[in-house]
C-alpha cells in the first residue's frame, strides 16, 4: 500500500502537464459551484433582509382600528405599558413604532399613489444607513416635515431636492387631509416593490393621519429563527392587556413576495449549478480518461512487472484524489477569497437589477459547509473518472500496451 501511495504522489508531479490541465478543470468546476450557490444564498437572504428592515420587522402587529380612532389618555397609557412589556421579551433587540398608510402624492403637474412610512429615525438608524442616497438628507432635516422618496418616484413626479409636494391621505376617522411637504432626500432604488415608499418622521406621519398611536409595531431580533417564539409571547401579552385577539405576524407571513422571488432565484441558480456540474463531470472524465490512455506504456510496464490490475487502478485513483484535493483547495481559496471580500463590500450591479437581486448591491453568502461540499465534489469527480476509465484493465494484454504504434 505504501509503495502505491509513494508512486501516486510522485506521478502527480512527474505527469505535471497532464495533471495541471486536470487540476485547472477541477478548480474552475469547484470554484463556480461555490460561487453560484453562495450568490444564490446571498440573494435570498438579501431579499428577505430588505423586507424585514424596511417593511415587516421580525414580528409585527397593528393596533385595532377602534383603538386608533378613539384615543383616550387611558388608551395611550395602556399602549405605553404594552410597548415596555414587548421590549422586555427575550430575543427582542428593538421595538419600532411605525405609521403605514396609503396616500396620494402630487406636485403642480403630476400625481402618484404612494405608501407612506412614518418612522422614528432615532430608532431606525440601520434603515437610514441601508439607503444609498442620490441626494442625502441632512441629519437635522429628518425630524422636519419632509419626505424621503425613491429616485424612481422623483423621476415620475419630476421633482428634486427641496421641491414641494402635497400629500392627500384619509385619516383614521375617515376624513381627508391634505398637507404640503418638502423633499429632503432621494434614495436610489432598493427594489421595485419599495419604489413607491415615501418615508417621513413618525410625529408628522401621526399628525397627517390624525392619530397619537402608530398603525404598526415592529419587533426586531438578531436571530430570525426566534420569530415564532417572539410571536407567541407578544400574542399572549396583547391578549392579557386588551382581552382581544390581535393579528400578530412574523416576517415569513408578510414576506411572501420576497420569499417567492428568493425561491425563484434559488431554483434558477440551482438549474445553472446542475448544468455546470454535468458539464464538469463529463469534461473532467474526458480529460482523466485521455490522461490514462496516453500512459498506456506505463500501465503495460506495471502489468509486466507483476502489479495486479486492482493495484494499478488504485494507483490512478489515489493520484486523481491527490490532484482533485489540491486543485479543489486552490479553487476554493481563490473563489472563496473573492466571495468573502464581496460579501463584506458588495458587488454594485446597478439600479436595474434591484428586482432580481433585492438591491443594486449584491452580497454573496459563502459558508464553510458549502466549501466542504465543493471539496468533496472536487475529489469525487476525478477519482470516480479514474475508476471508470480503468475498469477493463484486468482483461488487457500488457504486450499490446507496450507495443509502440
Amino acid at each position: 500500500m505504501a509503495t502505491f501511495m509513494n508512486i501516486a504522489w510522485r506521478n502527480v508531479f512527474r505527469q505535471a502537464n497532464r495533471n495541471l490541465l486536470i487540476g485547472i478543470s477541477i478548480a474552475i468546476s469547484v470554484g463556480l459551484f461555490f460561487a453560484v450557490i453562495s450568490i444564490a444564498d446571498g440573494v435570498e437572504k438579501q431579499l428577505v433582509a430588505n423586507k424585514v428592515q424596511i417593511e415587516t420587522g421580525v414580528v409585527s402587529f397593528s393596533p385595532d382600528s377602534k383603538l386608533l380612532e378613539n384615543q383616550t389618555q387611558a388608551d395611550q397609557k395602556k399602549f405605553e405599558e404594552l410597548t415596555v412589556k414587548l421590549s422586555d421579551i427575550n430575543g427582542v433587540s428593538i421595538l419600532r413604532e411605525r405609521v403605514h398608510a396609503r396616500a396620494m402624492i402630487s406636485n403642480s403637474q403630476r400625481i402618484s399613489d404612494v405608501n407612506i412610512r412614518g418612522v422614528d429615525w432615532s430608532r431606525e438608524k440601520p434603515l437610514l444607513n441601508s439607503f444609498t442616497f442620490e441626494e442625502a438628507p441632512h441629519t437635522g432635516d429628518l425630524t422636519s416635515p419632509g419626505l424621503i422618496i425613491s429616485k424612481s418616484l422623483a423621476k415620475k413626479l419630476k421633482v428634486g431636492l427641496n421641491d414641494q409636494c402635497s400629500i392627500l391621505i384619509q385619516t383614521v376617522q375617515g376624513s381627508l387631509n391634505l398637507e404640503d411637504f418638502t423633499i429632503i432626500g432621494i434614495f436610489k432604488n432598493i427594489s421595485t416593490w419599495s419604489n413607491s415608499l415615501v418615508f417621513m418622521d413618525l410625529t408628522h406621519a401621526k399628525s397627517l393621519l390624525n392619530t397619537n398611536m402608530p398603525t404598526h409595531v415592529l419587533l426586531d431580533s438578531q436571530n430570525l429563527d426566534s420569530a415564532n417564539k417572539i410571536k407567541a409571547e407578544a400574542s399572549q401579552i396583547l391578549n392579557n392587556l386588551y382581552n382581544t385577539e390581535f393579528d400578530v405576524e412574523t416576517y415569513q407571513d408578510r414576506s411572501f413576495v420576497a420569499s417567492t422571488l428568493g425561491n425563484a432565484n434559488r431554483y434558477g441558480f440551482l438549474s445553472i449549478v446542475i448544468f455546470l456540474q454535468i458539464i464538469s463531470f463529463f469534461g473532467i472524465g474526458f480529460v482523466v480518461k485521455n490522461n490514462i490512455l496516453e500512459r498506456s506504456k506505463e500501465v503495460g510496464t506495471l502489468l509486466a512487472l507483476g502489479f495486479n490490475p486492482f493495484g494499478i487502478r488504485f494507483l490512478f485513483v489515489v493520484e486523481m484524489l491527490i490532484v482533485g484535493c489540491l486543485a479543489s483547495i486552490i479553487g476554493l481559496l481563490f473563489f472563496g477569497g473573492l466571495l468573502f471580500y464581496y460579501s463584506r463590500h458588495g458587488i454594485f450591479l446597478g439600479d436595474t437589477t434591484s428586482l432580481i437581486f433585492g438591491g443594486s448591491l449584491l452580497r454573496p453568502s459563502p459558508s464553510v459547509m458549502l466549501g466542504f461540499l465543493g471539496l468533496a465534489i472536487g475529489i469525487v469527480y476525478p477519482s470516480l473518472s479514474a475508476l471508470l476509465s480503468t475498469q477493463r484493465l484486468h482483461s488487457v494484454n500488457p504486450i499490446n500496451l507496450l507495443y509502440d504504434r
